[in-house]
């Protein structure tokens, strides 16, 4: 239901669920909403002690500002006047499967929803370049080295000159939404030859919210675009790629994109990146190719063998990851707790997307991420 208006003046009350941070982002919300209540309950930082919205408080609310569906709402009923659910992140799988959300979808479409997509590109596409250098120049081994062992690492250890330069490497982007598109500028801004796996495998044009001086609007940053429906172009992208940057969300298409098949196509010496979400990634063979050994006179970035060289995760499965995993202790992994997206702009942003979305949908225009119900972009 692309454009349907909504009544004037319809966004009377906000509900915000989420701890937000400083606490004075929200009077980006006092000229728009009449009332914003606001209650700390979700995430890991809210306070044991919060005070919990009450079932009226609910059915007051014209727009809920929060990251999952209050376990107390089960029916859209509960909420007469809800108009808009911004969901604060951008992955929104956790809450189309809800029972609200599907009643809503059957019963009651005139609510939208909309997710946070966009507002984290910059520090996730920084985390992406950072830890490939990280890896490149050896820079965790040498702090460790240095931190724990207080050892000068003689330069053949290192394998002398090893050192591979960015402006020598091809990456590849699995996805190119807006944190693929602000990856692909960044290292092409290092000199980087840069390739993208889509599901189409042409150029499209970026959706969404984006931030202003970001990304590749048109889509023009990849040298060559390659189409996930083929096998035979999957393999041909990463065979041709010395860093993979997975960038995907999860859904029903997107779990297990990354399996054996995928690793064996890859370089032997390749990097994998994972910022999108850890099922995405089959886990048990990127072990495999991580712990692989290259044979006797095989080149090290021979493809067709289950070997890659080094890993970048900030997403896995699941999370938290047991203390038994291999992948703390691998040496060429870089492991990190799901953090790439924690910009000290982002409840700012985040609460900015939901002041856009109320004044476009009160007006009756398209809102920005909405991805089900009145508001959607129209393709």
């Amino acid at each position: 239901m692309p454009g349907l208006k909504l009544q004037d003046n319809a966004f009377d009350t906000a509900l915000v669920l989420w701890p937000v941070t400083p606490i004075s982002v929200l009077d980006k919300l006092r000229d728009v909403f009449r009332t914003v209540s606001f209650f700390p309950v979700q995430g890991p930082a809210a306070a044991p002690d919060a005070a919990q919205p009450s079932m009226d408080d609910y059915a007051r609310a014209d727009a809920i500002f929060a990251f999952s569906m209050p376990p107390e709402l089960t029916h859209p009923d509960q909420t007469p006047r809800l108009k808009l659910f911004q969901c604060c992140s951008s992955g929104v799988s956790h809450l189309e499967g809800t029972d609200f959300f599907k009643a809503a979808q059957a019963e009651r479409r005139d609510i939208a929803w909309a997710n946070a997509s966009g507002i984290q590109t910059t520090t996730i596409a920084e985390h992406v370049l950072g830890t490939v250098l990280m890896l490149t120049h050896k820079l965790a081994f040498l702090h460790l080295a240095a931190q724990n062992e207080q050892r000068w690492v003689p330069h053949a250890e290192l394998g002398g000159n090893f050192i591979r330069e960015l402006n020598t490497l091809v990456v590849g982007v699995i996805g190119y939404g807006n944190i693929g598109r602000e990856t692909a500028r960044l290292f092409r801004g290092c000199g980087a030859t840069v390739v993208a796996l889509t599901r189409h495998g042409v150029p499209q044009p970026a959706t969404g919210y984006s931030l202003p001086s970001t990304g590749d609007p048109d889509g023009t940053v990849p040298s060559a675009y390659y189409s996930s429906t083929s096998r035979e172009a999957r393999h041909a992208f990463f065979g041709a790629c010395d860093v993979v940057v997975n960038t995907l969300p999860e859904s029903e298409r997107t779990i297990g994109t990354m399996e054996t098949d995928e690793f064996t196509a890859m370089k032997g010496d390749a990097i994998y990146v994972n910022v999108g979400r850890g099922t995405t990634t089959d886990q048990e063979a990127l072990v495999r190719a991580l712990t692989a050994q290259p044979q006797e006179g095989e080149e090290r970035s021979a493809t067709g063998t289950l070997r890659i060289g080094a890993a970048s995760l900030d997403v896995v499965n699941p999370e938290p990851l047991p203390s038994s995993s291999p992948l703390y202790t691998l040496p060429n992994v870089i492991l990190t707790p799901h953090m790439s997206a924690l910009s000290a702009q982002y409840w700012s942003r985040a609460i900015g997307v939901l002041r856009t979305n109320v004044e476009r949908l009160g007006r009756g225009e398209e809102g920005v991420n909405v991805f089900a119900g009145p508001g959607r972009e129209s393709k």
